[in-house]
C-alpha cells in the first residue's frame, strides 16, 4: 500500500498546478487587453472632444499627456506598492479607476473635468504593465513556457488596441461620444470584477 501511494503521488501534484499559469496567463492577458484598448481610444476621442470644447492643439498635446504622463510616472510606484498591498488589489484597484475615470469624462463639460478624469486614467493604467507581466513571470517556472506566456501578454494589448478604438469608431456613427466613453468605462468596471475573480490571490508584485 505504501509503495502503491508514493508512485501515484507524484503524478498528481503538478495536476494540481495545471490551472494556476492558465489562470494566471488569462487573467494578464485580459488586463492587458482593456487596459491598452482604453489608452489608445483617446486617440479617436481627441478630435472630437476639441471639436466638441474648442480647444486648441497646445490643449489636446495636453489632454494627451496628461494620461501617458500618469501613467508612465507611477509604475515604479505601482510595482513598489504592490508588495505592502499586494498585486492582485493594485491591478484590480488600478483597472475599476481606469473605468471610473471614463465614466467621469463622460460626463465632463470641459477642461475642468475632462484633463483631471484622464489624469485618475492614466494613474490607474500604470499598475498593469509592471503588475501583469510580474504575474505572467511568477506564474510560470523559468524554461517553462515563460517566455511563450509574455508573448501571448504582449499580443493580447495589440488585439486590445485593434479592438476597443474600432469599435468605439463604429459606435460614434450611431451614438454620441458620450455614450461611446461612457460605455467604456463600464468595460473597465467590468474588467475589474473579472480581474478580482481571475487573478491568483498571491502577495507581492
Amino acid at each position: 500500500m505504501s509503495e502503491a501511494k508514493s508512485l501515484t503521488l507524484p503524478e498528481s501534484l503538478p495536476a494540481s498546478k495545471e490551472g494556476s499559469p492558465r489562470r494566471a496567463l488569462w487573467a494578464a492577458c485580459g488586463a492587458h487587453a482593456v487596459h491598452d484598448g482604453l489608452t489608445d481610444l483617446i486617440y479617436v476621442l481627441l478630435p472630437i472632444w476639441q471639436a466638441q470644447f474648442a480647444i486648441s492643439y497646445a490643449m489636446v498635446g495636453l489632454l494627451r499627456g496628461s494620461y501617458s504622463g500618469m501613467m508612465a510616472g507611477f509604475q515604479l510606484l505601482a510595482s513598489r506598492l504592490a508588495r505592502r498591498w499586494g498585486r492582485k488589489r493594485l491591478l484590480v484597484g488600478g483597472t475599476a479607476l481606469a473605468g471610473a475615470a471614463y465614466l467621469l469624462a463622460g460626463q465632463a463639460g470641459g477642461l475642468a473635468v475632462l484633463l483631471p478624469a484622464l489624469m485618475l486614467g492614466g494613474l490607474g493604467a500604470s499598475a498593469q504593465h509592471p503588475l501583469a507581466s510580474s504575474l505572467v513571470a511568477d506564474s510560470h517556472e523559468a524554461g517553462g513556457g515563460v517566455k511563450q506566456a509574455l508573448a501571448q501578454y504582449n499580443f493580447a494589448g495589440d488585439i486590445g488596441k485593434m479592438l476597443i478604438p474600432a469599435a468605439a469608431g463604429l459606435l460614434l456613427t450611431v451614438a454620441s461620444w458620450r455614450l461611446s466613453v461612457m460605455l467604456a468605462g463600464l468595460l473597465g468596471l467590468a474588467a475589474a470584477g473579472a480581474l478580482w475573480r481571475w487573478v491568483p490571490a498571491t502577495p507581492g508584485g
